[in-house]
C-alpha cells in the first residue's frame, strides 16, 4: 500500500507572496503621495503626468510674469496718482496768490509751499522705478534702445500678423515725463528770492492774466491723464490674463492630480486587504502542513 502526501501549500505561498507586494506598494503610494511606484510605475499614465507638470509650471511663470507687470503699472500709477493731486494743490495755491485780498509777503508764503510741491513732483520723477526701471523719467532703465518699451511674456510665442500675441508691451516709456518742466509747471525760484510777491509778479511769471493763471494747469492734468490711461489699460489687461491664467493653471493641476496623485481611501482599503490576506495565509500555511506531520508521526510510530 502506497501513502501519497498532497498539499496546497504552494499556492498559499504564492497568495501570500502576492500579498505582500501589493502591501509593499500600498504602502509606497502611501507615503509618497505618488501612484507611480517601482512595483507600479504605470508608464503611460507618468508620461502624461509629466507633460501635464511642466505645462503646469510653465503656467505659474506666466501667471508671474503678469503679477510683475501689474506690479510695474500700479506702481506708477500710484505715484501718477500723487502727482496730480500735487498739481491740484498746486493750482489752488497760484489761484489763491492771484487775489488782491493778500499781501505781498502773504502771497510769497504761498509760493514757498508751491516750490516744495514743485520739488517733490520732480524727486518722484526721478525715483519711480521697479527692478531698475524708471518709469517717469523718460528713461528707460532696461536697455538703450530707441524703443523704450518694457513688454511681460504672458504665454508660448505665438506670431499673427507679424507680432507676438502673448506679448504685452508697454510701448514710449520715454514720453510718460512727469518732471515738472515736462509737464508746464511753473518755477517760482525768482518769486522766492524777493521780499514780497507783488500781483503783476503773479502775473509775468505765469504769462497770463490774474484771471487765467490757473489755466496754465490744465495741460499737465491732460497730461497725467493720458500717462494714467495708458498705464491702467496695461493693468486692465494684466488683471485679465491673471483671471485666465488662474483657470487655465487650477485645471491643470487638477488634471493632472488625478493621474499623479494618490486616492489615500483605496489605497488603505488595498492596504488594509493584502494585511489580511497575508494573516489568512499565514494561518493556512500552518493548516497546510498538519498532514504532512501526521504522516511522519505515522512513520515514526512504524519504525519504533
Amino acid at each position: 500500500m502506497g501513502l501519497r502526501i498532497t498539499g496546497a501549500s504552494g499556492i498559499i505561498e504564492s497568495n501570500i507572496a502576492k500579498a505582500k507586494s501589493e502591501a509593499t506598494s500600498a504602502l509606497e503610494k502611501l507615503s509618497s503621495g505618488v501612484r507611480f511606484t517601482r512595483s507600479d510605475p504605470l508608464p503611460a499614465e507618468r508620461a502624461v503626468s509629466d507633460s501635464l507638470s511642466a505645462k503646469v509650471r510653465e503656467l505659474g511663470s506666466y501667471k508671474r510674469n503678469a503679477n510683475d507687470g501689474i506690479s510695474l503699472v500700479q506702481t506708477a500709477d500710484a505715484a501718477l496718482n500723487e502727482v496730480s493731486n500735487i498739481t491740484i494743490r498746486m493750482k489752488e495755491l497760484a489761484t489763491q496768490a492771484s487775489s488782491p485780498a493778500l499781501s505781498d509777503k502773504e502771497r510769497q508764503f504761498l509760493f514757498v509751499e508751491y516750490k516744495g510741491l514743485y520739488d517733490e513732483i520732480a524727486r518722484i520723477a526721478q525715483t519711480t522705478s521697479l527692478n531698475g526701471v524708471s518709469l517717469l523719467n523718460g528713461e528707460d532703465g532696461l536697455s538703450k534702445s530707441s524703443s523704450k518699451a518694457v513688454a511681460f511674456r504672458i504665454g508660448a510665442p505665438m506670431e499673427k500678423n507679424g507680432q507676438d500675441i502673448n506679448l504685452i508691451t508697454l510701448h514710449n516709456l520715454e514720453t510718460m515725463n512727469v518732471v515738472p518742466e515736462a509737464l508746464g509747471l511753473v518755477n517760482v525760484d525768482d518769486l522766492l528770492r524777493q521780499d514780497g510777491v507783488s500781483l503783476d509778479d503773479v502775473s509775468d511769471i505765469f504769462e497770463s492774466s490774474l484771471d487765467s493763471v490757473s489755466n496754465s494747469f490744465d495741460g499737465a492734468f491732460l497730461k497725467v491723464a493720458g500717462f494714467r490711461t495708458n498705464f491702467g489699460a496695461i493693468n486692465s489687461r494684466l488683471s485679465s490674463v491673471l483671471n485666465v491664467l488662474d483657470v487655465a493653471h487650477e485645471n491643470l493641476s487638477a488634471a493632472n492630480s488625478r493621474l499623479r496623485d494618490v486616492d489615500y481611501a483605496t489605497e488603505v482599503t488595498n492596504l488594509t486587504k493584502a494585511n489580511i490576506l497575508m494573516q489568512a495565509g499565514m494561518s493556512l500555511l500552518t493548516q497546510a502542513s498538519l498532514p504532512g506531520q501526521a504522516a511522519l508521526n505515522l512513520l515514526q510510530n512504524v519504525l519504533k
